[in-house]
């Protein structure tokens, strides 16, 4: 590592990013909580589904696990990003951005991998209502679905560049690899494929489904047709369940609202968003986006119970089974 002048310190380059007390109290004080139940929630929940032989709730345990993982990584990625500037430990700098790449990489599959579950179990719900025959097939098929997207995900979510001319905490930031600058990645993949696929298209489809499921359950209530041939318990259970997939997608899709806006308006002029006069614009929206996915993951397991008396009940076996083997 190359040490720098005194002069350089002088720099605009080598400057410290700015931390805003709104920053600091959104990602940081509020977030990093929001995290820390969402982490304990979605343990819980993926604890009490996954097991289970059969379980009609398997994409949503996994969804869970895949939160668990985002939601461990919040402190570490985010909020640290966050409380490093503010403290300004050279030490917390430099352990921040050993680990800040590939776990943010990792962060970005399991997002995507997260978005695509809630569609596979949006689809498997509307496969149930819509008494389709492929409903058999699709569930022997669950697993291979479920490792399809998340090979996918890998696939379609990049570096650090070290400033030779500073040191401290402004000794690191992040760029663009030459790759993104060619056409067919940092046009193509990056912003076409990559954007549509994981942004654009969970999105619409998603609230497709979500308006499909609820149409074709009024109309088969209006014409007394659901399940003629099942129990009624049988009936409330597909209900529940159904209503508590309809919630799922209801919230991740207010969740992420503003990032499709976002997302558009990189699309349409991303330059604008880097000017002086709106990059704090883009800066809270991209904090709030954050905050709000934690949001979402925190409040899954008081939805989950609420909704659903099936999963409740799960929940509440494992807790008591739980408690039996902290007491022995």
């Amino acid at each position: 590592m190359e040490q720098a002048d005194y002069d350089d310190y002088s720099v605009p380059e080598c400057e410290i990013p700015e931390n805003s007390d709104r920053r600091w109290y959104l990602v940081a004080i509020v977030g990093t909580p929001l995290s820390v139940i969402s982490l304990f929630s979605n343990l819980l929940i993926a604890r009490a589904v996954l097991p289970r032989k059969q379980s009609p709730f398997f994409f949503l345990g996994l969804l869970a696990f895949s939160d668990s993982f985002l939601s461990f990584c919040y402190g570490p990625v985010i909020a640290m990003d966050i409380i490093k500037n503010r403290v300004q430990w050279l030490w917390l700098n430099w352990m921040w951005w050993s680990y800040v790449g590939p776990l943010l990489a990792l962060c970005h599959v399991s997002m995507t991998f997260s978005c695509f579950l809630i569609i596979l179990n949006t689809i498997e719900r509307y496969l149930i209502t819509k008494q389709s025959n492929l409903l058999h097939k699709f569930r022997n098929n669950r697993c291979i679905a479920a490792c399809a997207m998340f090979l996918f995900a890998l696939v379609v979510r990049g570096s650090i560049i070290h400033k030779k001319n500073c040191t401290g905490l402004a000794e690191y930031e992040p760029t663009l690899t030459p790759l993104v600058t060619t056409w067919f990645y940092g046009t193509v993949f990056r912003f076409y494929f990559r954007n549509i696929v994981t942004v654009f298209i969970p999105f619409f489809l998603l609230a497709y489904l979500n308006i499909r499921i609820v149409l074709t359950l009024r109309e088969q209530q209006r014409t007394a047709s659901f399940f003629k041939f099942q129990s009624n318990e049988h009936k409330c259970k597909v209900r529940s369940a159904t209503r508590l997939a309809v919630f799922v997608v209801c919230s991740y899709l207010m969740a992420n609202v503003l990032n499709v806006l976002i997302t558009a308006w990189e699309y349409i002029d991303f330059e604008s968003a880097q000017t002086e006069e709106a990059f704090w614009i883009y800066e809270t929206c991209t904090d709030v986006i954050s905050v709000l996915y934690v949001l979402t993951c925190a409040t899954r397991l008081l939805v989950y119970m609420s909704c659903n008396k099936e999963i409740c009940n799960m929940i509440l076996t494992t807790l008591k089974l739980n408690s039996r083997s902290f007491s022995s």
